[in-house]
């Protein structure tokens, strides 16, 4: 998915949640306070557009030229994109500081369990040389983040922020490589397999709209970009021949929050 459909999907989300939000918020006609300690929970849904990439290499120098040569005839892909996807929810807490200029600054922190991840096999059949099956998965089995708030009370009881900090979360990924025509044979035929997993550091930046429904409790929409950094791996076969493996975890992400405001 583009950016330009990513910012559509985000609006929609924004404009539907406040779309809903705003008879209710009409009923209470008391300027609420923003100030204070808030925790609560979220659902979404997370996606990654980034590719696997592929690259074959040997140590052993008698075994280039042929190597170069089943790479010219495409053999294997340089990179798969398994289009990674799925729900996402956890919950948040954080504490907010209201400003008399209107201006509201904070600090949250968020966990989630997610569904994101995807596999894709591609198979060649090149001319003078056995066909092949590759085979990638990449997953992201949770993340969390802790994050700067800072946003405008547009009206008392909306506001509009931008936020950004540290992300972190374990990712994984996964490569297979077999030869379809003559099977898996030691010394003989290219077939092997790796998964790589593990926790991960990096960092977010987003964007959302927040309502008060009612006093102590609010809700928002939200949008981030989270980036888990790059996995790789080298990984052997039944040859000789090794593949690099490697994958960029950039994840972006549309959820729902509800939040209680403590007194």
């Amino acid at each position: 998915m583009n950016i330009a459909k990513t910012l559509v999907l985000t609006s929609l989300v924004l404009g539907g949640v406040g779309f809903a939000a705003a008879g209710a918020a009409r009923a209470g006609d008391a300027v609420p306070s923003w100030s204070g300690a808030y925790t609560g929970a979220n659902f979404g849904y997370g996606w990654d557009s980034g590719k696997v990439g592929l690259s074959p290499s040997t140590d052993v120098p008698e075994l280039q030229d042929f190597l170069d040569d089943i790479i010219a005839s495409g053999s294997f892909p340089s990179s798969i994109s398994p289009s990674a996807r799925g729900v996402i929810g956890g919950g948040q807490a954080g504490y907010n500081w209201q400003l008399p200029s209107g201006w509201i600054v904070g600090i949250e922190a968020d966990l989630q369990a997610s569904g994101i991840g995807g596999s894709k096999s591609e198979a060649r059949f090149p001319e003078f040389f056995d066909a092949t099956s590759t085979s990638v998965e990449m997953k992201v089995d949770w993340f969390g983040t802790l994050r700067g708030r800072a946003g405008y009370l547009v009206d008392p009881q909306w506001l509009v922020y931008a936020t950004g900090g540290l992300a972190f979360g374990e990712t994984s990924l996964s490569y297979s490589e077999a030869d379809v025509t003559s099977g898996c044979i030691p010394d003989a035929t290219i077939c092997g397999d790796h998964t790589a997993s593990g926790t991960r550091a990096g960092w977010t930046v987003g964007a959302g709209v927040e309502t008060m429904l009612a006093p102590n409790w609010s809700v928002k929409a939200e949008y981030l970009y989270v980036d888990l950094g790059k996995r790789s791996f080298t990984a052997a076969t039944n040859t000789p021949i090794d593949f690099n493996v490697s994958a960029k975890y950039h994840e972006q992400t549309a959820r729902i929050g509800l939040n209680y405001h403590f007194d």
